[in-house]
């Protein structure tokens, strides 16, 4: 047999999968192709073991399980013949009890005495005992014609198409009425292991799916590998030699990557491609406080300061909590938002960095009702209570913010919304994030989720409770002894370079929220020592800007 130039790899699972099938008994009386009669025994029971792809030192592999409807090829060998009644039989798969139990093709079947026994997946019907070696004395041999011309699937993307390419072959011992088997993969398994980084969030609080901050660029020339996670796997044919090709980017240079197999000094039936610098993964706890740097990746609310100044902070994370993370940020993200995140600076202007929310200033109206476009209004005049709650649910000002920049467009670049359009400008601004990073991009801040923000560095609920007082159509929470949430909010960029952050001061000028109140007001948030004030500002009057962001 050629050889089979197994590669080298790592792997990590390793896998020994049994399974039982009683067999109901019969008596055969016909012998095999050497023409002598052999009336053979009963098969009582039939067990098949798989190998998993692994590497000699069990550091990587792929588990391989079989599944109801897979079918083996069974093959016995008398006298240097093929017996004909066991040429290419078919072994079937059946889903039993959350588990696979094997069944012969053919009930009532005995097995003859003193033969070797040879098996293979997947099953052909093609295959015959013109297709094997009989004189063989392993399975390796064998096969060995069928196994060097074994075909892999060019696209294996496919969950099908990956188990389809393994072929697996080996042999059995029938004893005591039992016939055992056990295969193990011929062809090979080409882990990929490409060049990226990748957050593997390990909250318990949250279930966080896993972030890449900038999504691979790698290539990959006439194949297609199988992916589960972050993994990437191929199935080749290790008799033949061939290499593997594509391109990958590095610091924004485009590369060429190449992988060769089928080579002699190979031994394992895994190897692994590693491109470039590989994939970094990381473990984390994902946390509010914790830092969202320029390129995407995170830093510990803990962090030591000397490495919170060494890196570009654009802002730190206030929500991690799933159910306070808006619809539109999670579709803006292709359907999973993993946090948002509070700019590190507001927008700015030689005036103080205060904007108007909207006005009109060739006639000096301020009155626009934005209902007509998708922002509901929220204010209930004289009802507090229901006011905050209409606003505080409101958290999605990703869609706020880009109803008003689609649906007023002409009157946005005409400096009528100034609050928005400095939002859309604020990447230029702040200098990021980098433009390959994942996120929604900046935006104007909902009502909910900017007192989100004041939430998470207070560590207060400030929700309807003894300290919320009813004030008309606005409301502010009276709480002695609380300490001073303006120092709360500044003290959760205490550790960014002084060029990258903007404090806020206790001047009395509040945050724009992106959450109408009524078609002359939008909601505003102030805060100070022992307080924090919710107003229906008109909308002509000036506030911060805050943005946020999603990824």
């Amino acid at each position: 047999m050629k050889n089979k130039n197994k590669m080298i790899i790592m792997l990590r699972k390793s896998f020994f999968f049994v399974s039982l099938s009683v067999i109901a008994l019969w008596s055969c009386d016909k012998g095999g192709t050497s023409g002598q009669e052999d009336e053979g025994k009963p098969l009582d029971g039939l067990s098949v073991s798989v190998e998993s792809y692994s590497s000699s030192d069990g550091s990587e592999g792929y588990q391989l399980e079989f599944k109801d409807g897979d079918g083996i090829g069974l093959f016995a060998v008398k006298d240097g013949q093929v017996v004909a009644e066991i040429s290419n039989l078919r072994l079937n798969a059946v889903g039993q009890d959350g588990g696979i139990v094997w069944k012969s093709s053919v009930e009532d079947l005995s097995l003859p005495d003193g033969a070797v026994f040879y098996a293979y997946y997947p099953y052909m019907e093609s295959l015959d005992e013109n297709s094997v070696d009989a004189t063989a004395e392993s399975a390796e041999d064998f096969f060995d014609s069928m196994a060097d011309s074994w075909e892999t699937a060019k696209d294996q993307s496919d969950p099908e198409d990956f188990y389809g390419s393994t072929l697996m072959i080996g042999s059995g011992v029938f004893s005591g009425g039992i016939l055992s088997l056990s295969v193990s993969p011929f062809t090979q398994l080409v882990v990929f292991d490409f060049p990226g980084k990748v957050y593997h969030f390990t909250n318990t609080d949250y279930s966080i799916p896993d972030y890449e901050p900038v999504p691979s660029k790698t290539e990959c020339f006439g194949f297609t590998p199988y992916t589960e996670g972050y993994k990437k796997y191929f199935v080749v044919n290790p008799a033949v030699a061939d290499s593997l090709r594509g391109t990958y980017t590095d610091n924004g240079e485009e590369r060429d990557w190449t992988f060769g197999y089928g080579f002699e000094n190979t031994e394992d039936n895994c190897i692994v491609c590693t491109v470039g610098d590989g994939l970094e993964l990381i473990n984390h706890n994902l946390q509010v406080g914790d830092f969202f740097l320029y390129d995407g990746s995170l830093l510990a609310k803990d962090a030591d300061i000397m490495d919170v100044l060494s890196v570009h902070v654009m802002g730190v994370v206030f929500q991690i909590n799933p159910d306070r993370i808006g619809e539109s940020e999670k579709e803006a993200l292709g359907g999973t938002a993993h946090a948002l995140v509070v700019s590190a600076r507001h927008s700015a202007t030689s005036l103080g960095a205060l904007w108007p929310w909207f006005s009109d200033y060739d006639t000096g109206e301020f009155n626009r009702d934005e209902s007509v476009i998708g922002l509901q209004q929220t204010l209930t005049k004289g009802d507090s209570k229901a006011s905050f709650l209409a606003a505080d649910s409101d958290i999605s000002g990703y869609r706020n913010t880009h109803l008003i920049l689609s649906e007023r467009a002409a009157d946005v670049e005409n400096g009528m919304y100034p609050s928005f359009k400095v939002v859309s400008e604020f990447v230029q601004e702040t200098g990021g994030p980098a433009d390959n990073v994942v996120t929604t991009g900046w935006f104007l801040p909902s009502y909910g989720q900017m007192m989100d923000v004041l939430r998470a560095f207070s560590g207060y609920p400030l929700d309807v409770n003894e300290y919320f007082v009813d004030w008309g159509n606005d409301w502010y929470w009276d709480m002695p002894g609380a300490g001073d949430f303006t120092q709360f909010f500044n003290d959760a960029f205490a550790k960014i370079n002084e060029d990258q952050k903007t404090y806020v001061s206790d001047a009395g000028f509040g945050f724009w929220t992106s959450t109408q109140a009524d078609s002359e007001t939008a909601w505003n948030i102030s805060r100070g020592k022992d307080f924090v004030d919710t107003f229906c500002e008109n909308k002509c009057n000036g506030g911060y800007v805050r943005p946020v962001l999603a990824f």
